[in-house]
């Protein structure tokens, strides 16, 4: 089953900002609405298996993009041009920890909030549960931070891949070769985003440190990503 589309999205990524949500303000407030410490794991279970199949979503169809792009270099290319290295395909953990039916488990939890004596119009915006809701909420500001994996490819491009969410963009930035400042990598809109580093002289791998934060319309918010660090492959 699926939650009634009134309050729930209806695309991944929006449910995967949704559930952020969801299960930041629940854990706020589920006490006052007579919830129990087991109710508050359950949520916050199903959260992270949300999370986790939010970004093997992103990671999977940029390994497809990187898959397609290697096979139009490689048939289309010119004799003599660098041959490029299939890309490597994603690692992750497979999401678990839960039973099926996630969705069933929000359905049953959102009834019984409505029903709860403490409950408040106000709860049900801050849970995003208010009928009228055809999309999820902005996750509290405060809490907003990217996640972000790195693909190396051919050609000194490292792919940056993460989830944008109901946010307008990321806001990426890099340091080359330990450098003391970071500097402004550039606004992606969609995932994956796609950095050229420049080579150096020597032709060498060059370390990239990545780190990025949510733009919401023309504005940063929230908190840096964790840091990311990878390597270059140059051209040879």
């Amino acid at each position: 089953m699926i939650p009634n589309n009134r309050y729930f999205p209806t695309s991944l990524q929006e449910r995967v900002a949704w559930y952020a949500n969801f299960k930041t303000q629940f854990t706020i407030v589920a006490t006052s609405l007579g919830f129990v410490a087991a109710d508050v794991t359950a949520v916050t279970a199903d959260n992270a298996v949300m999370q986790s199949l939010g970004l093997v979503a992103v990671e999977l169809e940029a390994y497809k993009d990187a898959a397609r792009q290697y096979r139009i270099v490689i048939t289309e290319g010119n004799i003599g041009d660098p041959t490029p290295e299939f890309p490597e395909a994603p690692q992750y953990a497979a999401p678990g920890g839960v039973a099926t039916g996630i969705f069933e488990r929000l359905d049953n939890l959102v009834k019984r909030i409505r029903v709860a004596p403490a409950y408040t119009p106000e709860i049900g915006a801050l849970l995003g549960i208010l009928p009228t809701q055809t999309s999820g909420p902005q996750v509290p500001e405060v809490d907003l931070q990217p996640t972000l994996k790195t693909v190396s490819l051919p050609g000194s491009v490292v792919q940056v891949r993460f989830v944008r969410g109901n946010m307008t963009a990321v806001a990426v930035e890099t340091k080359i070769d330990n450098a003391d400042t970071w500097s402004d990598a550039g606004k992606f809109y969609s995932s994956p985003a796609e950095l050229v580093i420049p080579q150096n002289a020597q032709g060498l791998p060059r370390s990239v440190q990545v780190r990025a934060r949510y733009v919401d319309k023309n504005t940063p918010v929230g908190q840096f990503s964790d840091i990311v660090t990878t390597a270059t492959q140059p051209t040879g």
